[in-house]
């Protein structure tokens, strides 16, 4: 499979520069517009200011919002359920741990800097396999409000 050149081309530069940063940064700082204003953030601060408790398997903090895209800081336990986002694209990128995607049938294991696009429509499910709770930062677009998230059998 090749890359192919878009018109969105910045935002795929961003998205490498990003999972550079993240392969090479203990604590990466998170500069995202919030709530009309441009924001810094520290993904271990995010983490520790909300942490999954005893019963949670899964978290999600939004931490950025723009007029076509949120942001969110995903923290995984264990797994996902079989799910699909009807009307949003996700770009995922690994901060902490490891794990593997099932989507469309097929198996990507993932660890720290990886980068992985979802694209609205496909059935998939995150398997934590560290023994600590995984933790990746998430982009949605069009905005994820939490209301996409339809279950759906494995694939």
């Amino acid at each position: 499979m090749g890359i192919k050149s878009t018109s969105h081309s910045g935002y795929a530069v961003g998205i490498l520069t990003l999972s550079c940063l993240l392969a090479c940064a203990a604590a990466p700082r998170l500069h995202l517009q919030h709530k009309g204003e441009l924001q810094q953030a520290d993904v271990e601060k995010i983490v520790a200011e909300n942490p999954l408790v005893a019963n949670d398997n899964i978290k999600v903090t939004t931490v950025g919002q723009g007029e076509s895209v949120s942001h969110h800081v995903v923290q995984v336990r264990d797994r996902e359920a079989p799910h699909m986002h009807k009307i949003h694209d996700g770009t995922v990128i690994m901060m902490r741990g490891r794990g593997y995607l099932m989507m469309e049938n097929r198996r990507m294991d993932l660890s720290v800097g990886d980068v992985v696009y979802i694209p609205r429509g496909v059935v998939h499910y995150y398997v934590n396999s560290a023994s600590e709770p995984t933790v990746a930062f998430v982009i949605f677009s069009p905005p994820f409000d939490g209301k996409d998230t339809i279950p759906a059998p494995a694939p």
